[in-house]
């Protein structure tokens, strides 16, 4: 068969640019060296450490007082007119309130385009000057600020004492404490005060004024073998922007060491309760243990299927990119928080394609040429178109992540930024110093040449390629018998492709499921209506003691931050980590669920806290600005309903509500002026997404509009309101809506790069080829459709489709070489064999323990490893039949078969992507098949 002569080809840019780095060791060992020893230090000493993100909110809240001892005037005369004013004035696009005996609340929320902090200072000058409020009443509106405490504090120190201790003086011991802290010199302290219980306010009958205690703060700690909690005070504290917060947490327990020490405070003691610091540095180790285990499984798996020089190259070239990366994040402004750290465990999976498929290259033109510039000259052509759309493939597929609005988008935004940059610096790395590596460890005298090439398992995986290739070798002189097998082949497929689709309904659907184990659990507890200060602190301790009961020798702490009052309050329980402890988390909180289904003082729910949002409740509401008693009326009746309610699923199950909190008719709320109460309710399951969904149907059905007006409230006063569980939904929908356009793009990018319509649809064959894959893993670990998962799926398609492209790319470059599709498929899979299963083998075997020893990352290892075990399979079993098809199409299709075909895919794949966007995919080879059947049967 005729062939090109390599000799007479002209070097492509990217031959020129690896070969330019190679011929100058010296200059490229030191670029190297200064690029990661640049991002070791970014890593371990320049890089702020921070819990999340820092981001800018468009909320505010302001919470008043007005001493008048009636729910209903504090709503008419407090409320009501801030409301309304506010409502009024440019950037506040709503805004919810409560009333109570003698407080209110307000939560506002801006146009995303509003500085929150500007504004509120702004307003809160307006509501002075215009006296909306009456003149006894006080309030502040602040802009909103994540943190532990309703106020934004990053650190919180529980102030208690063992002893019994008149409240009065331990507030005044606590705020002592607050003074210390404040007055030393901790520069990243920027203040520190206790959250006082009592307010001070006017009464506006008598015109003095007076203390009023708004809520209660208590602290338990196990101590000697039992679990034991105190009256305590809540000293917060504020971080000045933009520090390291394990420098910010390691400065204020030397601070509390002191305070401890200090003969002043004898009988008291001062407790860092709630910190950012364990939960980064728990994500570090992870990472760590992630990375060491990811580069123990490459160097094993590379031994195994390549050479154990060229693992060792690829485990340098990864540590390379990791560092290279670290130095881009902080030279960008990033910090090394939850969010980044995801991306950098996320991306361990991805970089090593760029590095496995340059080393392997290399490995393989060792055997074949003596001369090493000759070696990375060939290699860098054989390989770097396929690198390069692969490698852009992937980076377009975390696109759809920046799209993503609202609060969540602004948080994951440095997913996309992290991944993509540390896609695109493995490329680079690959051609620039790789071959630097494998000067020195591959390329020497003594290793290149067919005579020094010694390979484990190369015969073993010529085998398989081999065995693979059989039934097309057998088929190749006849058409019937090639026909048949592509057939065969493409049928066998879809029976993978069909039982994933239908296994998808198994799955359960939950944006931000409950992880499998957690080091956190919150009690929420919602008080009986018109439950005084003294009341609520007798309920809160009967359920603190059922609680530490219950938890026993897994308790290591509890306190409510400052957020226990009248109305409700969270204890939040911190337990012993679970890779120490014997009993799940999701246990712990089913056995204090059936505890506290009996508990009668209160409404008690519990709920383990994850890295994500709260589970969101059902909310339904109803408007009560006509007839507040006919609505509250309404309210306890559908509290009624949904506490006997079946739910059933998709796939048949059923699930019902846990708890059900009816209306409080002691406490006043608007929402954007319009008074209403509410009814909410949560669940036993943990598919929230789902059960809210099937809960409001559920809900409308049994309350429709004739019936709902038969209260005296009107048709339309029924609503439903599921908070961030809302938004979530809407930032899915945008993945959604993103996904088809960033596959658009995909195309456009692969049909340029391999010069035709019909390939980049016959690579993309890779996506449904892994959904088999991804039900199975999501159904047998009882793992949810989630955020997480998705997160996993885009990462999938990069993987996946660079098999795909690797298979396509070097059979098109046999073909141009002069070989008949057949003969090229078989060489593409005798020489790609190895680099596929090699980078497939790796990202699973490395994702293995994560998946076994990290709950939270769970789903997403889940997703990767299923997901690219059946698409790998597919690829290799099945994909070179499609190539063969492809090519007998593309040598018939003529242009009006191509805008026919363009028609029909878009008829059957827009019904198919309505009920599973991946199944679209299927719909260009559907019209393939479509076509010809048309065509067989009308010439006929």
């Amino acid at each position: 068969m005729p062939k090109n002569n390599e000799s007479n080809q002209k070097p492509r840019p990217l031959q020129r640019l690896s070969l330019y780095f190679f011929n100058r060791p010296r200059r490229t060992a030191i670029l190297c060296l200064a690029l990661v020893f640049f991002g070791i230090a970014s890593y371990t000493t320049l890089l702020k450490r921070e819990g999340f993100p820092a981001i800018e909110t468009p909320f505010a809240a302001s919470q008043g007082t007005y001493l008048v001892n009636d729910p209903a005037k504090v709503d008419q005369e407090a409320a009501r007119p801030l409301s309304e004013f506010l409502l009024e004035q440019d950037g506040v696009k709503s805004i919810q309130t409560q009333s109570f005996n003698n407080f209110f609340t307000a939560i506002v929320s801006y146009e995303e385009s509003v500085d929150a902090e500007k504004r509120s200072n702004e307003l809160q000058t307006a509501i002075d000057q215009r006296n909306i409020l009456p003149e006894q009443s006080r309030s502040k509106l602040e802009a909103f600020k994540f943190g532990y405490t309703e106020r934004g504090d990053d650190l919180v120190i529980s102030f208690y004492s063992e002893q019994l201790v008149d409240y009065d003086v331990l507030i005044a011991k606590a705020a002592e404490a607050a003074e210390i802290i404040k007055n030393k010199d901790l520069p990243l302290v920027e203040d520190a005060s206790i959250i006082n219980p009592y307010q001070t306010a006017r009464n506006p009958i008598t015109g003095q004024e007076e203390l009023a205690q708004k809520s209660f703060e208590r602290y338990g700690k196990r101590r000697n073998n039992q679990n034991q909690f105190y009256q305590s005070v809540v000293i917060g504290i504020q971080a000045v922007e933009n520090i390291d917060r394990l420098e910010f947490d390691e400065q204020v327990r030397t601070a509390v060491q002191e305070i401890n020490s200090s003969s002043s405070f004898d009988g008291y003691q001062a407790t860092i309760s709630a910190s950012d610091a364990p939960q980064i540095n728990t994500q570090i180790s992870e990472l760590q243990s992630t990375l060491l285990e990811g580069l123990l499984a490459v160097l094993i798996v590379g031994s195994i299927v390549i050479a154990i020089r060229a693992s060792i190259i690829t485990v340098l070239s990864m540590v390379t990119v990791i560092a290279i990366t670290n130095g881009l994040l902080y030279a960008i402004g990033y910090s090394l928080n939850t969010i980044t750290l995801f991306a950098l465990i996320l991306g361990l999976s991805l970089i090593v394609d760029d590095t496995i498929i340059m080393v392997e290259a290399l490995d393989a033109q060792r055997k074949k040429r003596k001369d090493p510039k000759k070696a990375v000259s060939e290699a860098t052509r054989k390989i770097s178109r396929a690198m390069i759309a692969a490698t852009f493939t992937a980076a377009l597929s975390f696109t759809p992540l920046i799209f993503v609005g609202g609060i969540l988008g602004s948080f994951i935004r440095a997913i996309p930024v992290t991944i993509i940059s540390a896609l695109f610096i493995s490329l680079i790395v690959a051609l620039v110093f790789i071959p630097l590596y494998a000067r020195f460890f591959l390329l020497g005298r003594k290793q290149i040449g067919e005579e020094n090439v010694h390979e484990i398992s190369a015969g073993l995986e010529a085998k398989i390629a081999k065995f693979i290739s059989r039934p097309m070798i057998w088929a190749k002189d006849s058409r019937k018998r090639l026909i048949a097998v592509c057939l065969s082949a493409i049928i066998f497929s879809f029976a993978f492709i069909g039982a994933g689709a239908y296994m998808f309904q198994l799955v359960t659907f939950n944006i931000f499921p409950s992880a499998k184990d957690a080091n956190q659990l919150s009690v929420n507890i919602t008080f009986p209506p018109s439950t005084d200060i003294a009341g609520a602190q007798t309920i809160a301790s009967d359920i603190e003691k059922i609680a530490a009961e219950t938890i026993g020798e897994n308790f290591v702490q509890g306190a409510y931050y400052g957020q226990a009052n009248t109305q409700n309050a969270i204890i939040n329980i911190e337990l012993t980590d679970y890779k120490d402890r014997g009993i799940r988390a999701p246990e712990l909180v089913d056995k204090l669920s059936a505890k506290f289904k009996q508990f009668n003082g209160a409404t008690v729910s519990v709920n383990q806290l994850d890295a994500g949002p709260p589970p969101s409740a059902f909310t339904a509401r109803v408007d009560s600005s006509q007839n507040r008693e006919s609505a509250i009326r309404l309210a306890n009746d559908i509290a009624s309903f949904l506490k006997s309610v079946e739910l059933t699923r998709l796939d048949g199950s059923t699930a019902a509500t846990d708890t059900v909190t009816s209306p409080n008719p002691s406490v006043y709320t608007r929402n954007d002026d319009q008074e209403y109460v509410s009814v909410s309710a949560t669940y036993e399951d943990t598919d929230t997404t789902t059960l809210v969904t099937l809960t409001q149907t559920a809900v409308e059905k049994e309350f429709p509009k004739e019936k709902v007006a038969s209260y005296g409230v009107g048709e339309n006063a029924l609503s439903f309101n599921f908070g961030q569980e809302t938004e979530n939904q809407d930032s899915f929908k945008t993945l959604a809506l993103a996904f088809p356009a960033v596959l658009a793009v995909i195309y456009v990018l692969l049909a340029f790069q391999f010069k035709s319509f019909l390939q980049p649809i016959l690579i993309f064959m890779a996506i449904p080829f892994s959904l088999f894959g991804i039900t199975l893993g999501l159904y047998v670990t009882d793992n949810a459709l989630s955020f997480f998962a998705m997160l996993g799926f885009f990462a999938l398609i990069g993987l996946s489709i660079k098999n795909t492209i690797l298979l396509t790319d070097y059979a098109n470059q046999a073909r141009r070489e002069g070989m008949r599709p057949v003969d090229a498929m078989h060489e593409a899979l005798a020489e790609r064999f190895r680099p596929l299963i090699a980078t497939s083998l790796t990202a699973v075997v490395s994702l293995v323990p994560l998946a076994l020893t990290s709950p939270f990352w769970e789903g997403l290892a889940v997703v990767l490893i299923f997901g690219l075990l059946s698409s790998t399979f597919l690829v290799v079993t099945a994909f070179p039949y499609y190539y063969l098809t492809a090519e007998f199409i593309r040598s018939k299709v003529s242009i009006l078969n191509f805008v026919t075909w363009l028609a029909i895919s878009f008829a059957i794949g827009f019904p198919l992507y309505q009920v599973m966007a991946p199944l679209a995919i299927i719909a260009p080879i559907a019209a393939v098949i479509a076509i010809i059947i048309f065509k067989k049967y009308r010439y006929a």
